[in-house]
Order: structure tokens, then sequence, then C-alpha cells
């Protein structure tokens, strides 16, 4: 009180006025009505969804499990508002278990309706409390019993590199995994095809984890791969190489002019020593030249090494003769 009688008057005046009898009314009613809106609120019918954990026991050692399982199920409970705080804060809701060896069978195959599993869920329920729905609603899976093969782990998609690079490696890491699944779908299944992955304009070592897609009733192992993509700059680089002549009689020689021909190709950066004139074979043949009209015939490349891209020669054609060699027998 001293407090308040040490106030400046024109704030004490103004605290008299609010702190009065029709302030304190006001108080009240606002939060009785409140309360009233509360109760009101609570007390009305509602559908809300709780998330219970799925634990799967039962599985012998030597049972694969070739399908996803989940982990948890979605319950839909139909009730009054306090009823579903209760729920919500108050624990009340029990895992679920799926025993494997209550529902396993030859086939290999196990369907069964979510609501199967719901009695611990059901009897811990509040009276007045519905259950409306579940998701999922079945659960599915497949298993066998350690049958399995390997399979090559295949690529799919597009990569591209940039302009005047080139791929020079793509790797998938690893190279092939073990699928299980039945006999019968084993037969099927040919390779572990990766989720498509598209990059372009690549110009630097690339390295991302790839995902195996699923298959339906199979299981990957591993489900993964690391796929490295290395480009590498591409350089021009031009050799000279002999025009050769091939079927040619013995008693016949090629010459052509000139004798040697340019070998214009694009190599990468960590080939370019290693690609030489002795990669390549220019070749003339016999049987294209007879019954030519003029002296001049076009080249043709038969042989290529790997890394050389965008191969050219020059010149295309070149001038030739015939010349006949003496054998022994008539020297």
């Amino acid at each position: 009180m001293k407090a308040f009688s040490n106030m400046p008057s024109t704030f004490r005046n103004c605290f008299s006025k609010i702190w009065n009898k029709q302030f304190l009314i006001f108080i009240f009613f606002l939060l009785l009505s409140g309360m009233f809106w509360t109760f009101q609120t609570l007390n009305e019918v509602y559908e809300e969804e709780f998330i219970v954990p799925l634990e799967t026991k039962g599985i012998p050692g030597n049972v694969v499990i070739t399908s996803d399982l989940p982990k948890q199920i979605s319950i839909r409970i139909r009730d009054k508002g306090v009823a579903l705080l209760s729920y919500r804060y108050g624990k009340l809701l029990p895992g679920l278990t799926l025993d494997h060896q209550q529902h396993s069978n030859p086939s290999g195959h196990v369907r069964l309706l979510t609501s199967e599993l719901l009695k611990p869920v059901t009897d811990a329920l509040l009276p007045g409390s519905h259950i409306v729905g579940t998701r999922p609603d079945t659960i599915d899976y497949y298993y066998n019993y350690g049958l399995h093969k390997r399979v090559p782990v295949k690529l799919q998609g597009s990569i591209r590199p940039e302009k005047s690079y080139y791929l020079s490696q793509i790797t998938l890491s690893p190279d092939s995994v073990i699928v299980y699944a039945s006999k019968s779908l084993l037969d099927t299944i040919t390779g572990a095809y990766v989720k498509p992955v598209y990059f372009s304009d690549v110009t630097d070592t690339l390295r991302r984890r790839v995902e195996i897609q699923s298959v339906r009733g199979a299981k990957f192992s591993p489900s993964h791969a690391e796929l490295t993509v290395i480009a590498d700059r591409m350089v021009e680089k031009t050799v000279q190489v002999p025009v050769q002549g091939v079927n040619f009689p013995a008693t016949k020689v090629l010459r052509t002019f000139p004798s040697k021909v340019n070998i214009t190709f694009q190599v990468s950066m960590n080939r370019y020593r290693d690609i030489t004139a002795d990669n390549f074979v220019v070749v003339v043949n016999y049987e294209e030249l007879i019954g030519l009209q003029g002296n001049t015939c076009r080249l043709a490349l038969k042989s290529t090494p790997d890394g050389a891209g965008r191969v050219r020669i020059e010149p295309e054609e070149v001038e030739f003769v015939i010349e006949e060699v003496k054998t022994a027998t008539e020297n």
C-alpha cells in the first residue's frame, strides 16, 4: 500500500478506475466463457490419426524378408475431444506385433488385413472410442529361405560431358549385388538397375550414391551403389600413318602419293601419350580398285584405338599406281 501511495496521483487515479468491481466481474465472466467454450469443444466428436509402432517377430534365421515391412501403423480414431487428448498425451495406445510364424505359408507370400493385428489397441480404447481406419489397411510381404543369385548393377539415364570434354570412366561400386527372391522371380531378374540419373555438362569427377530400383518380391543386398564419373579435357592430336594395301595379289604392289597421311583425332589429356601412329591402320582394298577409272582412290580407316574420337584422314583421297612384282621364277 505504501508503494501504491507513492505513485503519481494521475497514475493512481487511472489504476483505481480500472481495478474496480466492474472490471473484476468482466474478468470473471471472460474466464467463465473460456472454460465453457473449452468444455463444449472437448465434448464434440472428432476423428484423429495416431501413429503406433509395428514390431515383427518370429522370423527364423534362414528366412529372408524380400519386401519392405512397415515400421509403424497409422490408426484413425473417432471419439470426443477429451478422449482424443488422452490418447495423444496419455500414451494409452500400445504398439502392435506381427508374428511371422503365425502367418507363414509354403507360397512365401503373406497378405493380411491390418485389422487382424489391432486387438491390443482395441483393448486399450476408452468406452465410446472407435477405430474408423488404418494406413496401410493391408500388410503384404514376400520371403524365402535364402534362395539368391548375384546379378550385375546396371546404369540407367544419361550422363553427358561438356563440349570439349570426354567421359574417361563411368563405374558403379559394387558392380554386382545379391538378389533374394523366389525361384520363378529370380529367373526373370538379369540385373540390378539403379534409379535413372541425368547429368549434363560434366567437367570434373562426379560421385553420387544411387539407389537400386526395387522389384516387388525381391530384395537386393546392398540396395545402393556408388556412381563415379570421371571427365577429362579433350585435346587434338595429329600423327602420320602409312597407307597399306590389302588383298593384293603376290605379284602386285601398291604405291600411293603421298605414302603417308595425317590422322587427326581428339583424345583425353591422360591418354595423349598413349595413342600413337601405331594404333591406326589406313588401307586401300585391291578389290575396290579393280575397274576404277582414274588414278585416285579413297582411303579407309581399318583400325582405331579406344579413346580416340572425331577421327579424320587428311587427305581422304590419294593418287596411286599398281606395280608388277617379278617373282623368283620369272627371274
